[in-house]
C-alpha cells in the first residue's frame, strides 16, 4: 500500500510539472486566432462577404502580434500590452469599417462584455 501513494505521488508530480512547462495557454497559429475571432463573431449575422475580408484584417493582426511576439523574445507583461495597442485600434477600426450600424452597436456590446470578463 506503501508503495502506491509513493508512486501515485510521482506520477501526480510528474504530470505537475509536465503541465507546468506548458508556458500557460496556447495561442495557435494567426489563422486560427482569426477563424475564432470569427466565430465569436457570429451573433453579428456576417455576410460571406464581411466574414471573408473580417479573416484577412484578423489574419493580418494575428501576423503582426506574433512578430512582435517574436523581436520581444516572448516576453510578455506591460510593455508588450502597450506595444500591442495600436495593433488591437488599427483591427478595431478596420472591423469598425466593414460592419453595418446594427452589428456595430452589437460589436461595441461584446466587446464591453468582453472588457468586464477580464477585469474578473
Amino acid at each position: 500500500m506503501k508503495r502506491f501513494f509513493i508512486a501515485l505521488g510521482l506520477v501526480l508530480c510528474v504530470a505537475t510539472f509536465a503541465n507546468a512547462q506548458g508556458g500557460g495557454r496556447q495561442m495557435g497559429t494567426p489563422a486560427e486566432r482569426a477563424e475564432r475571432s470569427i466565430t465569436r463573431m457570429e451573433a453579428l449575422k456576417l455576410s460571406a462577404d464581411q466574414k471573408t475580408k473580417l479573416t484577412e484584417v484578423f489574419l493580418a493582426q494575428g501576423k503582426s502580434v506574433d512578430s512582435l511576439r517574436a523581436a520581444s523574445g516572448g516576453a510578455g507583461g506591460e510593455g508588450m500590452r502597450e506595444k500591442m495597442a495600436p495593433i488591437q485600434a488599427a483591427t478595431s477600426k478596420k472591423v469598425m469599417a466593414l460592419l453595418t450600424d446594427e452589428q456595430k452597436k452589437s460589436y461595441k456590446a461584446m466587446l464591453a462584455e468582453q472588457k468586464a470578463k477580464q477585469k474578473n
